[in-house]
């Protein structure tokens, strides 16, 4: 289905987020201690933002998974596989994923429910609780599915999802709760979105590895 070496492809792609991380950080830096005329590569290049060179990566891998899962839902409905619907499913949820990665439906709860629960502290980034919700949801819909994977493809998967959600929720929070207590236009904030990125990021290409690992056994 796939000819590609998913070791390779790991590499590479991990390069490409240190590099995208690291420029990040060096651009921010620039923008809070350094005079510079060079504020659009900045913005650019900053993972904090909508539209740049790193959220239109990060956009391009989740549609990725979202592709690859594709083909083998394809794969597993012409076996008449039993978990051919979870494979579309996921399918499914990496399409969404990657466009509200384009353009930020989840950052909309924001305002609206941190208004009606009055939230504060690690909650600040009010979107975090239904996203919460949503991941235990998933997490038990998906329970047996991934215990029924070979081991490896198994393992990779929870390695996947820790470091994703780690970044997205995990990180979230701690930077909800430094932006509350502080502010967002600070140089230690952007530090702290630049790890919550890197290890969304690196979730979501871990996940790529598994898949296409999948591809070679199955």
């Amino acid at each position: 289905m796939i000819n590609l070496s998913p070791k390779q492809v790991i590499r590479f792609l991990i390069f490409i987020i240190i590099g995208l991380s690291i420029t990040s950080i060096i651009g921010q830096f620039f923008e809070y201690y350094i005079q510079h005329d060079s504020q659009e590569l900045i913005d650019k290049l900053n993972v904090d933002g909508e539209y740049t060179i790193p959220s239109l990566f990060s956009s391009f891998s989740l549609l990725s998974c979202s592709v690859i899962l594709g083909l083998i839902s394809r794969k597993k409905l012409q076996n008449k596989d039993k978990y051919t619907r979870k494979w579309i499913g996921l399918s499914v949820i990496f399409f969404y994923l990657a466009l509200d990665e384009t353009i930020s439906l989840h950052e909309q709860l924001i305002h609206p429910l941190r208004k009606l629960l009055n939230a504060t502290g690690i909650f600040y980034y009010t979107w975090v609780i239904p996203g919460l919700i949503l991941v235990i949801a998933v997490a038990l819909i998906y329970w047996k599915f991934v215990q029924a994977l070979p081991p490896k493809i198994k393992y990779l998967f929870f390695l996947s999802a820790i470091f994703y959600v780690g970044g997205a929720i995990g990180m979230e929070m701690i930077n909800g709760y430094y932006s509350y207590l502080y502010d967002s236009e600070m140089f230690v904030y952007e530090i702290l979105v630049t790890i919550e990125e890197f290890f969304e990021m690196l979730g979501v290409v871990v996940f790529i590895y598994a898949l296409l690992c999948y591809l070679k056994l199955d």
